[in-house]
């Protein structure tokens, strides 16, 4: 099987196929509400996707890579990265096999969301009020409504049922014919998305607190994974959240406006970070874990553990002048939403890629490799992040040596030597992960994070 990082081989092959509800697919869509948010690479990939589409394609279909690099006229690097943030949107899903004829990929494209839904949806939305502005996501909000009635009068719906109007035989609906049995069969059920674990958030604190304000209560629990979301990404407490909720309740209905809500959030915590200050992400009692970091390590992992992932990550950028990117937001949600990371591990990746390797920007892509080896590597909170850490160090530098041992163990014996594997991500290229801080660079920057602590 082909490796994530050489997914874009020109030798390589791939195959493009569409998912059954692909009809519902609108262009319209694609270029207001979804090209803000992937790019402009990831939108021509897409449509060089899409121009490679066959009725009931075959494996026989299939084409090397080398075709769409240079269709688009862009580097692997580029292609693979649009990639991921086509499937992160849901706009393509990958699948990977291998035969006799080697490796191979197949990229199904999937149908974009309503834009109702689009608006909607916590994450989505999120990153286009952050790609366009809130002016202009007004605008792309009253365009997905345009159809509406202006205003809402007092009306009774008066429609026909189905078997008002059509007749089917009993029998057909308790026992289903077979073509229609068959059909079924064919068809895949999608798995529905995980909810977001749950957190560490006072929910009957703030109930209680909304308790006699003029808000429609059962709001809150339809959009809780919202609210999760973004107190876990900015470390909101509960007297603010209540605060921010607030500020986004519709005074003519007082129902909970998301979209509203968003706006809130963003302006609030845009670039700047937490104005109220960050709650402990997972704060815990020690572990068994922790007895085995030194005392730098001890207090990087109180830093990592009280600063919620946007605030830690500004705090980092702050140190070289630089910002939290809408990109780097993105990526944070990701991880929190998506991969189910808690915050202080969170923290943890973003301390490496930023401080200890000496990177400007955290990569979707190497970010994603780590991220995958140790959910592998059973993560689950800053100590064992920070020791996973420690452990690839080691394994590195005895890596080289390790290899060329087996390499003589094998030629001795016949067979080869059964090591532990290096993680993934650790094979990426170099400009990737780029150069490695000096120890006195990271030394300082640990520093520098252990100090905030003090104020």
């Amino acid at each position: 099987m082909a490796k994530q990082e050489e997914q874009f081989s020109p030798r390589a092959a791939f195959l493009v196929t569409a998912a059954s509800d692909f009809v519902n697919f609108n262009a319209t869509t694609l270029v207001r509400f979804y090209q803000p948010v992937i790019g402009p690479t990831a939108f021509s990939l897409f449509y060089a996707l899409h121009s490679q589409l066959l009725e009931r394609p075959t494996l026989a279909d299939r084409r090397l890579q080398a075709v769409l690099l240079r269709q688009l006229n862009a580097g692997t690097a580029q292609i693979d990265h649009a990639l991921h943030r086509l499937e992160a949107v849901g706009l393509v899903r990958t699948f990977a096999g291998s035969d006799d004829q080697g490796d191979f990929y197949v990229y199904q494209l999937q149908p974009t969301l309503a834009p109702t839904a689009f608006i909607e949806d916590d994450l989505l939305s999120v990153l286009l009020l952050e790609a366009v502005g809130s002016a202009a996501f007004t605008q792309l909000t009253e365009w997905a409504r345009r159809y509406e009635l202006a205003s809402q009068p007092e009306l009774s719906e008066v429609s026909h049922r189905f078997l008002d109007e059509f007749h089917v035989a009993a029998e057909s609906i308790i026992t289903a014919p077979t073509p229609i049995k068959e059909a079924r069969q064919q068809v895949r059920v999608e798995k529905a998305q995980q909810p977001l674990a749950a957190s560490d958030f006072d929910w009957p604190t703030l109930f209680q607190l909304l308790t006699n304000q003029p808000l429609v209560k059962k709001d809150l629990e339809a959009h809780r994974q919202l609210i999760e979301v973004e107190h876990q990404l900015y470390g909101i407490d509960v007297l603010t959240m209540k605060e921010l909720i607030l500020k986004a309740v519709n005074l003519a209905d007082n129902h909970f406006d998301t979209a509203k809500f968003k706006r809130v959030v963003a302006a609030a915590y845009r670039q700047t970070g937490s104005s109220a200050g960050s709650q402990p992400g997972d704060q815990q009692a020690a572990s068994p874990a922790d007895q085995r970091l030194t005392a730098k390590d001890q207090q990087l992992l109180k830093s990592v553990t009280k600063y919620a992932p946007v605030d830690f990550l500004q705090g980092l950028k702050e140190q070289t002048g630089g910002f939290v990117t809408a990109s780097e937001r993105h990526i944070l949600t990701h991880l929190l939403a998506d991969v189910k990371l808690s915050p202080a591990v969170i923290n943890v990746l973003s301390w490496y890629v930023i401080a200890e390797l000496d990177n400007d920007l955290l990569k979707a892509n190497f970010v994603d490799a780590i991220a995958n080896s140790w959910v592998k590597a059973g993560v689950h909170d800053g100590a064992s992040a920070l020791l996973q850490l420690k452990k690839f160090n080691q394994q590195r530098a005895a890596g080289q040596t390790k290899g060329r041992t087996n390499k003589q163990r094998k030629n001795y014996r016949g067979r080869p030597q059964i090591e532990e594997q290096m993680p993934e991500w650790t094979k990426l290229s170099k400009r990737e992960i780029n150069k490695k801080a000096t120890p006195g660079k990271a030394a300082r920057i640990r520093e520098k994070i252990a100090n905030r602590n003090k104020k």
